[in-house]
């Protein structure tokens, strides 16, 4: 260990069971927080990933078991080790860009070391491997050989082990920008889910680490199980356990499955259907520094099963299959008087099979159901189309206005 680099000592003191003791001695002075502390400006916020995640954060990463935060993690922790200065190209995560090459660390419960391995394959070829020496540290810990907790219980009440200790004073040494741990239930040994004494315990501890390095620290954690997820609030209010765990960490970040219609409506847009687990929304969903971020969505490579955000491509593809010009309205409305003339006329209720004027309109011109209802409906509204009864055909059905 280099000699400037703090002794066990220090390091139980900051990090083990005696850093929850009361100190002997006053912790601070009031009197020297005084106004002359903040003359001038606030200095800008030091972000690790522009916009989305600033330095020395610690929080959560949450989505429901197999949707795939473990591998998103393995892929931050590359584009952090990687930067844009690693010759790999532009680094982008979660949303926003990361703007230099750093150290991320990752310690995963849950996966081997081929498995491991067989992922990083999946992202980087051997000659960018070699760019990330001394960059990316991945410890899978079912092949270390022991056990390792970092929290637990001793006569009631909630310590951080001796091993956490000593993991600290390696990371400390190590210097990284970012650390990941995955899951947070496998580390410790404690109702962290239920007790929020045990979360308070769990964020001072993350919260001294990450003061101490200025790395960001991320827990991969759990949502409940819950199908009416339909936005960052609702998917906040999923996560699992007690509000401490979320109210502790000053960062959280959520992934949530796509609703039906999210899906079908990106499945016309890009022409291929998109499975229940192969559309994802995400967005930081509590942070004591910045605003909740908008929404992103994440479709599954199918090779790699990595998620990729899509977000400004699906966009796009979504806005061009909504539009319709002013040349094809008129056709329409010479197809609806056509269809009125000879006493077979559209339907303006997708529940009318082919007379739907809205399955017309997605055959003819290939634009999306939900884009469909709304110009129709539009043109209801605007007296463009009426609904009127047929007498002869016996039917309501649509005419030009």
């Amino acid at each position: 260990m280099r000699s400037d680099a703090p002794s066990e000592e220090d390091l139980r003191k900051m990090y083990g069971v005696e850093a929850f003791d009361q100190p002997t001695g006053p912790a601070f002075r009031v009197t020297d927080w005084g106004m002359d502390r903040y003359d001038g400006v606030a200095p800008p916020i030091d972000w690790l990933i522009e916009g989305v995640l600033p330095k020395a954060t610690p929080g959560l990463l949450a989505s429901i078991g197999g949707i795939g935060k473990s591998y998103l993690l393995l892929d931050l922790c590359v584009r952090v080790a990687a930067g844009p200065g690693s010759g790999i190209g532009k680094q982008i995560a979660l949303g926003g860009e990361i703007l230099k090459q750093g150290r991320a660390v990752m310690l995963t419960w849950e996966e081997s070391h081929s498995a491991v391995h067989r992922r990083l394959d999946q992202i980087l070829n051997p000659v960018e491997k070699e760019k990330l020496q001394d960059h990316l540290f991945v410890v899978p810990i079912p092949d270390t050989g022991r056990p390792v907790v970092f929290m637990k219980t001793v006569h009631g009440e909630y310590q951080m082990t001796a091993l956490w200790t000593e993991v600290c004073s390696q990371i400390t040494e190590l210097k990284p920008d970012l650390i990941v741990l995955d899951p947070l239930q496998a580390l410790v040994q404690s109702d962290i889910n239920a007790d929020p004494a045990a979360a308070q315990c769990w964020w001072t501890a993350v919260s001294q680490l990450t003061a101490q390095t200025g790395a960001c620290l991320l827990v991969a954690h759990h949502l409940r199980k819950d199908n009416n997820i339909d936005g960052p609030m609702s998917a906040r209010a999923a996560i699992r356990g007690t509000s401490a765990l979320v109210d502790g960490a000053r960062w959280v970040y959520a992934l949530w499955v796509a609703s039906e219609d999210d899906r079908h409506t990106v499945s016309e847009a890009m022409d291929y259907p998109v499975g229940l687990l192969e559309m994802v929304h995400g967005a930081v969903v509590k942070s004591n520094d910045i605003s909740m971020t908008d929404q992103r969505t994440y479709l599954r490579d199918p090779e790699t099963g990595l998620l990729n955000d899509r977000t400004e491509e699906l966009m796009e593809e979504i806005a061009d299959a909504q539009k319709i010009s002013e040349e094809q309205k008129t056709a329409i409305f010479t197809e609806v008087s056509r269809r009125w003339e000879i006493e077979n006329p559209f339907s303006g209720h997708p529940n009318a099979g082919d007379r739907y004027l809205g399955r017309y309109m997605m055959r003819q011109y290939r634009i999306t159901r939900v884009a469909a209802r709304d110009h129709i409906r539009q043109w209801m509204d605007d007296g463009f189309l009426v609904k009127q009864y047929h007498s002869t055909a016996r039917k309501p059905g649509l005419r030009v206005g």
